[in-house]
């Protein structure tokens, strides 16, 4: 019994010598499925080594489709960039630019002519055609989340000359921008939501449309992934392969991360919270507005110019470094700071002095002992009202009520629950409400200013600031005289646009320039 110990006690050393000098020898390793693998040729100088390309892998929802017509979460929609391409992209100063589109031209106020780009094939070699586009409209126009922008566009019409003819419902001249739905081919997307596949998950290779993208999706072993389109143009990504790591619940996404499941995430924040990560973060600017609504219906708000006094009261910058953490970026005026169509344009900010100066013009007065303004008829004593549920929205209130109070404005905040705070404001029952909408990629602010919009709340929409609204939108007036005319009118005050976190493993050493509509922006360039 002790020999036969002996002797394999013995094996096993063997054995391990003879694993050592085969892991020692200058042969390059295999790499594993999925992986992109690269060898780097030895240099004179110092032994040869392998260099293994590690694999990168992107989190799906796995109760979920691929389907950009399909999908519900954002967590797959967010994907769809990597296989589909729109006719236009909005660039990070959101001005639109074309990608299968060669131009959109007006040619009346309701009418536009789009030619296509002669270079682009499907990704299985089909040649993209105006059928195809006016087939993806029409799916588009029903699916989240391009039905609500699409909704003024009434038709794309394919022309004899391979161009197509779009029809609008009213006039806007910044039409391009809202061209970012996916193109697929022709009868491709007919499939059901909940096709469910063999291997149990609601969606096939089969059931999910191509498109033109830098990657296509494919299968093996049972496991999902998206492989390079050779066909596509530009600049040859460093990873081939992009591994596809299925997700239940969403909620821990940066999580996975941590563990290196896969090596990107996105957080919107719309949470109110950020979850520290020991990973690269980058910013992303969004098109969510956070905003101060104001019932003009209500006295004394009514008056134009003591909402324009009251907006000078507030020092954006400071809101959001107390209530967003800095994950916002303060704006001057309804749009994004960083809108390209906006140019240089002069907009009333903060300033204690000019904001008291204007309130006693108006005749708001500070009254001794009460700490609150007043003129002989109305005291300046308002509520405000926000949800509660929402951390950042929070912090954001009681900043308000602070720098109001130091203009001896009075502000009573009324915390409350989403459902009873969406009823209170649908209701008109506040002075002030705290808000956020997403503008679309056109940054339109028809929620806002005209009828029928879904924040419109408190704001008479055929004022001196709708009027000149539906002006700009024609291109009867520049944004910057839009700004000037709303200034003055003051429907509501903006606040901030708030950030997304795009999260990616620190091995990955390239910059990360995430776009809100193309997180993956820059994948080509991605490398450890």
């Amino acid at each position: 019994m002790r020999r036969c110990r002996h002797n394999q006690i013995c094996c096993i050393l063997a054995l391990l010598a003879l694993l050592a000098a085969m892991f020692s020898c200058d042969s390059a390793l295999p790499t594993s499925a999925g992986e992109s693998g690269t060898t780097t040729a030895a240099s004179s100088a110092a032994p040869a080594e392998e260099a293994i390309q590690k694999p990168l892998a992107l989190p799906f929802a796995s109760r979920d489709v691929l389907n950009p017509f399909l999908a519900e979460t954002q967590l797959n929609l967010q994907l769809a960039p990597l296989i589909y391409e729109s006719l236009f992209a909005v660039d990070d100063t959101f001005e639109p630019i074309p990608v299968l589109a060669k131009e959109c031209i007006k040619e009346t106020s309701l009418q536009y002519r789009l030619t296509l780009r002669t270079d682009r094939v499907f990704q299985n070699g089909a040649p993209l055609t105006s059928a195809d586009v006016a087939y993806s409209f029409q799916k588009a126009k029903n699916a989240l989340p391009y039905n609500e922008h699409l909704a003024n566009i009434a038709g794309f019409a394919a022309q004899k000359d391979g161009s197509l003819r779009i029809t609008l419902k009213k006039e806007n001249v910044f039409l391009s921008a809202l061209l970012d739905f996916p193109i697929v081919p022709l009868n491709s997307a007919e499939t059901k939501r909940f096709d469910q596949a063999q291997n149990g998950l609601f969606f096939s290779v089969a059931s999910t449309p191509i498109g033109t993208g830098m990657y296509q999706l494919t299968a093996s072993g049972g496991a999902f992934a998206l492989s390079y389109n050779t066909k596509h143009p530009g600049t040859e990504p460093m990873f081939k392969t992009l591994d596809l790591y299925g997700v239940i619940d969403t909620s821990s996404l940066l999580y996975g991360l941590e563990m290196d499941n896969y090596q990107f995430a996105y957080d919107d924040l719309s949470k109110g919270t950020l979850q520290r990560v020991s990973a690269t973060t980058v910013r992303v600017a969004t098109t969510n507005l956070i905003y101060l609504g104001c019932n003009a219906w209500r006295a004394p708000l009514s008056n134009q110019g003591l909402r324009a006094a009251l907006a000078l009261c507030l020092n954006k910058e400071k809101i959001v470094s107390d209530g967003f953490s800095g994950f916002a970026r303060a704006t001057q005026t309804p749009f994004p700071p960083a809108w390209y169509a906006l140019e240089k344009t002069e907009s009333a900010s903060y300033d204690s002095n000019a904001a008291i100066k204007a309130l006693e013009d108006l005749g708001y007065n500070a009254i001794k002992n009460t700490g609150v303004r007043a003129s002989k008829y109305q005291s300046l004593k308002f509520t405000l009202v926000y949800n509660e549920d929402n951390p950042y929205k929070t912090a954001a209130a009681n900043a308000i009520k602070t720098q109001f109070q130091a203009a001896q404005v009075s502000i009573e905040l009324k915390p409350m629950p989403l459902d009873q705070y969406t009823k209170a404001v649908r209701t008109g029952q506040f002075d002030f409400y705290l808000g956020e909408v997403r503008l679309p990629p056109d940054c339109a602010l028809d929620a806002f200013l005209q009828t029928g919009g879904d924040a419109t709340a408190g704001i008479n929409v055929w004022g001196s600031s709708g009027q000149d609204y539906t002006k700009m939108r024609r291109g009867s007036i520049t944004p910057a005289q839009f700004v000037t005319s709303f200034n003055a009118d003051m429907p509501f005050i903006p606040i901030a646009y708030r950030d997304g976190v795009a999260v990616r493993s620190r091995g990955l050493k390239s910059p990360l320039n995430a776009r809100q509509n193309n997180l993956f922006y820059d994948i080509a360039d991605w490398h450890y």
